[in-house]
This record gives structure tokens, sequence and C-alpha cells, in this order.
């Protein structure tokens, strides 16, 4: 028995499974650290044989054509294998009209291809939305993965790939703010900002295309790696719930001297999608905005000053003692007159952390995540400028992606509390689960352990069962087919370290 794990940001939970039975794991790279303690709230994996319509729009929501020279239509969409498929091809559809007009321009429909979108399926506001594709490799092709609300602007480009198949474009379009503050939106005051991103052959295999954003940042990954990050609070006050589009245009902005259209009869284009998903950020953690302690999960000691530095001590030393600022979604942790930050604004993965006096900018600004598979309140602390994590290393703190260990994650001690030896340390027992022909088992209770309540979702977020298991009989029989699902398996109203798994059995 081989289990496949597609949904790769369980892979946590799941590699204990291969440690202490032998059972081999196909896992892809996880995803961008910034997702702790976030939920995932849309996805499809592609995995039947046909588009899914309950979630998707076999073509563009407003009709067949857009901005280039095909004609979308239902036929060049399909799904097999495991993956979406759009397919431009040099044919006339027999129901498209010669031209379409968008704008200023008129294209001739001399081309047909595929788009969909999830507009009245599925809309989101804030959030991450993420997806694995590859290029079609022929140029004067469009292909892109994007957002819109009704009306635009607002548009949000996870990647557009207009001409050389090794650049991919991100951006937000807006309207230009003083017209928007006395207007609102309006498509001939459009202004943007974005960039690009030079990197491999993207029509050589695939890749992940992220984008994050909230009221105030707006961040795009690429293959799980930040590579642009913006403060931009007053254009993302225009965005509201989004739905999501991809499409396969072939001209259009596409189509240059440089860039002729290569597909032909004999050479059609595809563009492939492995899967695309949506998370939302979990709540945040309720904190003391007084006096608190963070402490290393990892060492069991509390960040301290040491001049413009910092290090690891004692939890009980009053050098301990922090102070938490609310600055509205993000947070400024005070250690006397200094605060913590990034120094020199770096955005370097492995520059060290420090302290320095509070001059307001993004170096200084931490968001704080709550990781709920914890016991107490432990939180990620991640600077808005960098996009990444505080951690230890053998007593030095710097920024860095998150890791696989507790090296990233700090208990927040509100008060005067104290470490106490009295709380469940759930990580030292692992609990895990698998699914096989029918019967749902339960790995990792000891025979003298309270009974443990199961959960089983689908990956929707659906809960199929819920029920309580005994140590001396750890498995439950279910009528339900081979495929993927989300174990929660809990004690003493608490979760269990690996209390979430996600697999599918070949």
């Amino acid at each position: 028995m081989r289990v496949f794990m597609k949904t790769h940001a369980f892979s946590r939970f799941v590699s204990v499974l291969a440690v202490m039975f032998g059972v081999g794991v196909e896992a892809i790279t996880a995803p961008p650290s910034s997702l702790n303690g976030w939920n995932m709230v849309f996805n499809d994996e592609f995995e039947g044989t046909q588009l899914d319509k309950s979630k998707w729009n076999p073509t563009y929501n407003w009709g067949h054509t857009h901005n280039h020279r095909a004609y979308c239509v239902e036929e060049n969409v399909s799904v097999s294998n495991g993956k979406l498929i759009i397919k431009g091809e040099a044919k006339r559809h027999p129901q498209a009209p010669a031209t379409c007009k968008n704008g200023d321009k008129t294209y001739s429909l001399d081309y047909t291809s595929g788009a969909i979108d999830t507009r009245g399926k599925f809309e989101v506001k804030y959030g991450y939305i993420e997806g694995r594709f590859k290029m079609p490799k022929q140029l004067g092709t469009w292909p892109a993965f994007w957002t819109l609300q009704d009306g635009w602007p607002p548009e949000i480009d996870i990647f557009e790939v207009p001409h050389s198949r090794t650049d991919h474009h991100y951006y937000l379009h807006y309207t230009k703010t003083d017209w928007y503050a006395q207007h609102g939106s309006a498509w001939d005051h459009e202004a943007s900002f974005g960039g690009v991103h030079k990197g491999p052959d993207k029509s050589a295999d695939f890749h992940n295309y992220g984008m994050e954003w909230d009221d105030k940042y707006m961040r795009f990954y690429f293959d799980d790696k930040l590579v642009a990050s913006y403060n931009r609070p007053a254009e993302l006050s225009q965005t509201t719930a989004q739905y999501i589009i991809v499409n396969l245009a072939i001209g259009g902005w596409a189509e240059t001297a440089e860039t002729p259209i290569q597909v032909t009869a004999n050479n059609p284009a595809y563009l492939e999608c492995d899967w695309i998903r949506v998370w939302k950020r979990n709540e945040k953690p309720a904190l003391s905005t007084n006096q608190i302690k963070l402490m290393s999960l990892e060492t069991g000691t509390c960040l301290q000053p040491d001049g413009h530095s910092l290090k690891l001590g004692d939890c009980a030393d009053e050098a301990s003692r922090a102070q938490l600022v609310d600055l509205g979604g993000m947070y400024r942790i005070n250690f006397g007159d200094q605060v913590l930050e990034v120094p020199d604004e770096s955005k370097e993965a492995g520059h060290r952390v420090g302290l320095w006096g509070w001059n307001g900018k993004a170096h200084q600004q931490i968001a704080l995540d709550r990781v709920n598979d914890k016991s107490g309140v432990v939180v990620t602390m991640q600077f808005a400028n960098s996009g990444y994590y505080a951690q230890t290393d053998n007593g030095v703190l710097f920024q860095n992606v998150l890791p696989n260990t507790d090296a990233a994650y700090w208990r927040v001690l509100q008060g005067d509390e104290l470490p106490s030896e009295t709380l469940p340390v759930v990580a030292q027992v692992p609990v895990s689960a698998l699914f096989a022909e029918g019967r749902l088992s339960i790995f990792g209770l000891n025979s003298d352990a309270k009974p443990a309540t199961v959960s089983l979702y689908s990956t929707s977020g659906v809960c199929l069962h819920r029920s309580s298991v005994e140590p001396s009989s750890p498995y439950i029989d279910l009528n339900l087919p081979e495929g993927i699902y989300m174990v929660g398996v809990e004690r003493d109203g608490k979760p269990a370290t690996y209390h979430k798994v996600m697999v599918k059995l070949r």
C-alpha cells in the first residue's frame, strides 16, 4: 500500500506514518510559511474526468470572448489524469463571430480556446490563493491566473505569461486613489503596481504561483518563495470579494513582432493545472497588550534584550518582560525603550533579528498567528517587511521561512504566568490516522488513555463523521469510498499533535 498526499499543507502530520509503519509517502513542496495558522476554504485537485461545475463556470461568466483572438468554449476545457487542461487551437469555432471588441480594440476570432471562473460559486475577500501550473510552450499565447469582482478595476493578476516563458507578471490593477476617493471605480483612471518574475522556463515543468492579501499588504509567491511584498492599504481598500479566473488567451497583448502566434493547426497549445487552493487566516489570538513573555517552544527559555541583540534566558527573570502594542492587525514588541525588529530593514533569509528604537516601519511590525495544535497560547512571529519568521538556532535569533520544527513557535506567557509542567505536552504523544478499505485506524493512543474524539472531514470542510474511539479498539468502520479526507483526533478537549492527515490510497 502506498500513501499519496497531494494536499501538501499537512505533510508534517503524515510523515509520522512513514516513520512508524514504513509506508511510502510522496509529498509536494510545502506551501509558503505564511500559511501557518490558515484554513483551506476552497480547493480543486482536478481528480475526476470532467470539470466540477459546482465550483466553476465552463467559460468566462460574461461570455465567450475577451481581449484576445480566441473564442473560448467549454469543449476546450477538460480534466484528466489529475489535471485541468485548457487547449488553444488554430481554428475558428463555428459559433464564433468574425470579430470581437474590447475597449478601443477589435480582434479577429481566428482561434478557439478555453476559460473557467468561479463567479457565483466561490468568492473570497482576503486570504491566500495558490495554483500549480505548467505553461504552454508556444509564444503568442497568454495564459493567466487572476481574480475579479463586479466592476473593473480592481483586478489581481497572480500570473500572466504573455511573452517569454521565463517571465510571469503579477499585478494589482486599481483606480487611481485620488479619483477613487471622489468618484469610485473607473476604468479610464486605472493604475497598477506589481512586477515581473524572471526564472526558469515555466513551460518546461509545473510551478506554484501564489498571492496573499489583506487590508494592508499584498504578497506574491513563486514555488512557495516570497518574490514581492507591498504595503498599499489605500489601493487594497478597493478590493472586495474576488472570484477566480483561469484562461488561455491567444493573441492580444501576447502577439508582437518578437512573439508571433506559434499555435498552428498541427501545434495546439495546452495550459495545464495540477490544483488550485484558497486559504483564509484563522482568527487572531486573544492577547494581553500589557506585559508578556515570549518563550521558545524549542528551548523552554524566553527572549531577553542583550544590547541591540537578543538572547534566550530564564523565563522567571524580569529581563524577559516585554510589552505588546496592538497596531491594528499587526503588533510591535517592546523590550524597554527598544523594539523587536529586523536590522537594516533586511528582507534576506537568515538575517539576524535585533532591537532598536521605534520608527514605525514594516520591519518593526509583526503578525502574530496562533498555532492551534499546541497547548497554551502559541504563536508565530512574521515580519511585515520580509514575510519571514522569527526563529532560533543555538540561541541565535534570525528570520527565515517556517521550519518543520518548534524553532519558530513561541508560547505567549501573559502577566505573571510562567511555564507549567502541568500543561499537557501533547507533542510527546503523536497520534495519527490511516483510512484503508473502509476502516479508519487511529495510531498512538495509550492503552490507559481516555477515549479520543475522531472527526472526519471532506476536503471542502464538510464534517462526514464524528464519534468516540476507545484505545482498546482504535478504529472506526466507515462506508466511504477511497479518497482524500481530513481527520481530527482530540483528547480531553485538546487536539493532539498529529491530529490532521489528508491521504489518498492507491
